[in-house]
């Protein structure tokens, strides 16, 4: 299949297949609920509405488990193409499955793939930063260019939550870890001598901490609200 503009520009979106399990109590009594499923749903929704503006860019959900394909169809696509502050295209969205391995393994088969596909600028993200937006991801894009082979978007616990190349970069992608420190990643570029550009950092979930930050932060409301929403929904 020919790659046209819109596809040239690759988003790949890792995510993990919504199971009914239990925050910590901590965490729920933070978010309001100990439903992690929930919390996980409420995340994915903010995270397409701020997606909202994204232009010339195909999206890929990279789901796991592997057979969880049907689970992540039935659950996103209703949410892309009925929500009313969910404007992506579902023509631009596909469905893949995570290879296995950690996830720098799986993130470097994922781009070897779209690489070879045709696509000439691909970005991954979690789903655990709620600040990504379209604005952020054309900032990395447009910062994929003579310059810079690949963008990192660092966290404020110093992890990573984007990483996006302009070529297969298959060590550096190995190097990727949402959780661990940033610091490895940008070794890997020095060593390679992969020029490399950093974007300010993001908050990311993943600790009581963390989501206390992100209910006081600019996301807070809307986070809360979401989550009131998917629990009244059933």
């Amino acid at each position: 299949m020919a790659v046209g503009l819109r596809q040239m520009r690759l988003l790949s979106v890792f995510v993990e297949e919504s199971l009914p399990r239990q925050l910590e109590r901590s965490v729920a009594n933070i978010v309001g609920t100990d439903r992690a499923d929930v919390v996980d749903r409420a995340a994915i929704r903010l995270l397409l509405t701020q997606l909202c503006g994204l232009e010339n860019c195909h999206v890929r959900f990279c789901y796991r488990p592997a057979d969880a394909h049907d689970a992540i169809r039935f659950w996103l696509l209703p949410e892309i193409i009925d929500h009313p502050d969910i404007h992506l295209d579902p023509e631009a969205v596909d469905f893949r499955p995570q290879s296995d391995g950690n996830l720098g393994r799986r993130i470097s088969q994922a781009a070897g793939d779209a690489f070879r596909e045709g696509y000439t600028k691909v970005a991954f993200i979690g789903s655990h930063c709620l600040e990504i937006s379209s604005r952020w991801i054309h900032a990395t894009f447009a910062q994929l260019n003579a310059k810079h082979m690949a963008v990192l978007g660092p966290s404020e616990d110093g992890a990573c939550c984007l990483i996006a190349m302009q070529e297969y970069l298959p060590s550096l992608c190995r190097a990727v870890s949402w959780s661990s420190s940033k610091e490895s990643l940008v070794q890997q570029a020095s060593r390679e001598s992969i020029s490399l550009y950093q974007l300010p950092e993001l908050p990311t979930i993943g600790s009581d901490s963390a989501y206390q930050s992100i209910l006081s932060g600019p996301m807070g409301a809307k986070l809360r609200s979401t989550i009131e929403d998917i629990l009244e929904s059933g």
